[in-house]
């Protein structure tokens, strides 16, 4: 059971860096202010942790998830993916 729990957490880090590697690339941690080393769970960044937040909790609730917009934001996507 460890080594499935183990197994697990690294797989679900592994997503969670690659999700923080793109809210990079999207620009949005620029947006936000967000430095390299700034740690979100620290009282002196919860001002950013919190507008950030907030930011994709409103996008969450204003946006429809159909196949329109998600073949929308694949192709844009893949356009800013590209090297």
């Amino acid at each position: 059971m460890k080594t499935q729990q183990y197994s697990y957490r690294k797989i679900r880090t592994r997503g969670l860096i690659q999700a923080g590697g793109l809210l990079q690339k999207s620009g949005i941690m620029d947006a936000f202010l967000i430095e390299p080393g700034d740690d979100l769970q620290d009282y002196n960044s919860l001002e950013k942790a919190a507008k950030l937040l907030g930011f994709l909790t409103t996008c969450l609730e204003e946006h429809t998830f159909d196949e329109r917009n998600f073949e929308r934001w694949r192709t844009l996507g893949e356009r800013l993916l590209k090297p």
